[in-house]
């Protein structure tokens, strides 16, 4: 009889332990399922926010190019491209969006850009070879890459007041650096020598910026830096000029304007948007600044080839939530004879924090 209890007892505890590991694989299986279940739901919700981010970019593209049909020759923060579209409800969540002008903001790339050369003044008529009156001196022609330089320092000195990146020309040799083809180190700036000399090695790009994004591989540079930064700067293609019409208070001052010609600047755009640039040159603060004597005024040429009040370059900035999915989206359209194209889109991270935009005023 005991022998016959013993093995009962042994028959029952081979049986708990085979009924526990039914429920542990049943209850493994089930929970496999429900992930499954979770992560095919998680998919389609996301596949799903894609296409309404490309949706987006389609609505971009027709509000863009309905607006050069209407008004080729001017862009402006009064024009409903600039204003935020608020968040609209779709099923399982809602989406929002809005453009912004990257041609109101600073191009890095114009650093190194080839701008059509000032000629000289002519000489005048009263000048003789061998004899006579003696021609003037000839002066040296400024050059429009210096003064995007003095922009880009004059911006730095404005964001970086602590100088992290020591003096404000160090951020624009660096980028000057990594943008240009040879390997000959500015004083400020670093090439390949010292991005290989680092604990993960790497070459300098030698090519135009990408993405502002591509600034953080940079000599010095620091996140927080950088995000200040973003919404004052670009990273196009092809040298652009400013567009004075969208241009924040910031970039105006890196233009060297100052702030009681700034004010009447942005007094007359919120009135009505400079329909052509004479307007804008006939400005009473805008004339005396550019006075012919004055240093501004020796440099008009040059202004005048790198100011504009239209705009080919712009930027949409949106937030998909479906269900527990979220896409943000990050998307660079040029605009060409009225005609829209992506040519730069990020899905990977929030959309950065502006403010040139009509809803913010």
């Amino acid at each position: 009889m005991k022998q016959h209890a013993k093995q009962q007892g042994v028959a029952l505890i081979i049986a708990l332990v085979i009924t526990t590991i039914a429920v542990s694989l049943a209850s493994l299986a089930m929970y496999r399922q429900q992930l499954h279940i979770r992560l095919t739901g998680n998919i389609s919700n996301l596949e799903q926010a894609y296409e309404y981010a490309v949706g987006m970019e389609d609505w971009s593209k027709k509000i863009l190019e309905k607006d050069y049909k209407d008004n080729p020759k001017v862009d402006s923060l009064q024009e409903d491209w600039a204003f935020e579209l608020p968040p609209i409800p779709i099923p399982g969540g809602s989406l929002k969006g809005q453009l912004f002008d990257l041609q109101g903001r600073i191009n890095l790339n114009s650093l190194i850009a080839h701008f059509p050369k000032i000629k000289p003044p002519k000489k005048s008529a009263g000048t003789s070879v061998g004899g006579g009156i003696p021609s003037a001196e000839k002066k040296p022609v400024f050059k429009t890459e210096t003064l995007v330089y003095e922009q880009v320092v004059k911006l730095i000195q404005k964001i970086d007041t602590e100088q992290a990146l020591g003096p404000a020309e160090n951020f624009a040799d660096t980028v000057k650096d990594w943008i240009d083809t040879d390997d000959e180190e500015r004083q400020g700036g670093a090439e390949s020598a010292y991005y290989q000399s680092q604990e993960h090695p790497y070459m300098s790009a030698n090519s135009l910026l990408m993405s502002n994004s591509e600034l953080l591989l940079l000599k010095g540079m620091n996140k927080e830096l950088i995000e200040k930064l973003l919404p004052l700067i670009s990273s196009l293609p092809k040298e652009s000029k400013i567009n004075i019409n969208t241009a924040e208070k910031e970039v105006l001052e890196a233009l060297g304007f100052d702030q009681e010609t700034i004010k009447d600047i942005k007094s007359a755009r919120d009135d009505a948007p400079f329909e052509n640039m004479q307007e804008f040159w006939d400005l009473d603060k805008v004339k005396t600044l550019f006075a012919p004597k004055t240093e501004m005024g020796k440099r008009k040429a040059n202004y005048q080839q790198i100011l504009s009040n239209t705009s080919n370059y712009f930027l949409l900035q949106g937030q998909v939530n479906i269900n527990n999915a979220r896409i943000f989206i990050n998307s660079v359209l040029e605009r060409k004879q009225g005609k829209v194209r992506v040519i730069m889109r990020d899905y990977s991270k929030p959309p950065i924090t502006t403010t040139s935009s009509k809803a913010s005023e």
